[in-house]
């Protein structure tokens, strides 16, 4: 009995090392990762009328690979009442106007500047469609929650702005 005892925890043991060895293995980061990469993803703001992909930037389309932008992929009401787009009307240059609001990138250049410990990213920008303004904005998120993030749109100081709380959405 007692080597069928000792039999089983030799088992578990090993058992245990494996899964542990190979969970590491799958979630070890590529090198290619940071910290900072945590924040990619669809994500909800607190109005519940978008969804707002970040991902990394694009070299292809002119952005920064080591800095995070956000695209509107989805609008609760993406079209007007009589069944047209929504497009940015109030955009301050004329020309972009007829810009479509689903597909726009209105969050542009975050930076990661935080660490494992303290996720923040800033010195970034977004762009309200709503309104037509563009803010400054940052972006921290505790690591203890990562499908919730705090962002905050200001003008010069960031203690004269406004905090967003947003929700990853998670497929299940």
């Amino acid at each position: 009995m007692k080597k069928l005892h000792i039999l089983f925890i030799a088992l578990f043991a090993s058992l245990f090392v494996m899964t542990s060895w190979t969970a590491v293995e799958y979630y070890s980061p590529t090198g290619d990762e940071s910290p900072g990469d945590i924040l990619v993803g669809n994500w909800k703001p607190s109005n519940g009328r978008s969804v707002i992909r970040i991902s990394k930037g694009d070299k292809g389309k002119g952005q920064s690979p080591d800095k995070y932008y956000g695209r509107i992929v989805w609008l609760k009401e993406k079209n007007n009442d009589d069944g047209t787009p929504r497009l940015d009307v109030n955009n301050p240059d004329e020309s972009k106007r007829s810009q479509k609001i689903l597909g726009m990138t209105n969050m542009r250049d975050l930076e990661f500047t935080g660490t494992a410990n303290e996720l923040k990213w800033e010195n970034g920008s977004i762009y309200d469609p709503n309104n037509g303004s563009d803010y400054s904005f940052e972006m921290t998120m505790d690591k203890k929650n990562t499908d919730i993030v705090d962002g905050r749109g200001y003008i010069g100081v960031s203690m004269f702005g406004r905090t967003d709380t947003w929700k990853r959405l998670v497929k299940k």
